[in-house]
């Protein structure tokens, strides 16, 4: 669909939400509006909540944006309410977002179907090797995140189906940006990111100047492509629609590469990753959301 076509839409900008994310998420909803509304588009925003849900189906709009992040938002929850509404939203189904959303299902899957390598959880308290990191099975903004020093700490934090417990990998972090658009998938790139601390923590993530972005990532060729194939490999196999960052870690001792995460919400923010890497790429942020929004239609 052209600009001109997506112009005359109702287009609903749904953010904020009741996630530990919904800082971040109104930050997103409002960059997007920004854009758009400058764009002269036929725009609206929504700063959505448990009691407000009906808003979005009197508005009756013909494209929501759905810049949610974490619970309700990014785990399935508001594409289902929005699709038993005969309504249309942008970014992936309730199905890719639910597995996407569940690290440990998706890492279960992705070693099944792609043969992944992934940190190792730990499952038992036997012959653990301190430190360990804990990261919410659910969630993202790397919110949560604690290193656990001895078993102490590691039996107040045991709660399996709520925490991932898994060994550190010490390396470099990067991430790719995948986006598709009438079934092409195209990876926008690897970003190296740098950071004081033991992780890429909150602050870091949305605090300007927090951390350093190297752009292409200073890591050999033939690892540089790897990680751009099995990227666009992992999107497909988690049937993910318009765009989704994925993050992996280079181990500095072994070199293997290891996958942590996909998100399939990746923020929009004016210091976001995803809109650094479509920039890379000459995409302009008016570029990318107008393509996430057509790959919707």
């Amino acid at each position: 669909m052209t600009v001109k076509k997506i112009k005359q839409l109702k287009i609903l900008i749904i953010a904020g939400g009741w996630s530990d994310e919904r800082e971040v998420s109104l930050m997103s909803g409002k960059n997007v509006f920004n854009c758009l509304k400058k764009n002269k588009f036929n725009v609206k925003f929504l700063d959505i909540n448990k009691k407000n849900l009906e808003k979005i189906i009197q508005y009756n709009p013909d494209v929501i944006f759905n810049s949610l992040h974490g619970e309700f938002g990014e785990d399935g929850g508001i594409n289902s309410f929005v699709l038993r509404n005969n309504l249309t939203i942008t970014h992936s189904g309730p199905i890719s977002s639910a597995l996407c959303f569940n690290k440990r299902l998706l890492k279960n899957y992705l070693k099944k179907e792609l043969n992944i390598l992934s940190p190792k959880e730990i499952i038992s308290k036997k012959q653990i090797k301190f430190p360990v990191i804990l990261k919410p099975n659910w969630g993202g903004s790397s919110k949560g995140i604690k290193y656990l020093n001895n078993k102490n700490e590691l039996n107040k934090n045991m709660k399996i189906y709520e925490n991932l417990i898994e060994e550190i990998i010490d390396g470099k972090e990067l991430t790719v940006t995948v986006i598709e658009n009438n079934n092409n998938i195209k990876a926008l790139g690897i970003t190296e990111i740098e950071f004081k601390g033991k992780h890429y923590n909150y602050d870091a993530k949305y605090t300007k100047n927090k951390s350093l972005h190297f752009l292409p990532a200073r890591i050999p060729k033939f690892q540089y492509n790897f990680i751009i194939n099995i990227s666009k490999k992992i999107f497909r196999a988690c049937n993910c629609k318009a765009i989704a960052r994925l993050d992996f870690i280079l181990c500095n001792k072994s070199k293997n590469i290891y996958f942590l995460e996909i998100n399939t919400h990746p923020g929009l923010t004016r210091i976001s990753l995803a809109p650094e890497q479509a920039n890379f790429q000459k995409i302009s942020y008016f570029q990318l959301l107008n393509q996430i929004i057509n790959s919707s239609l």
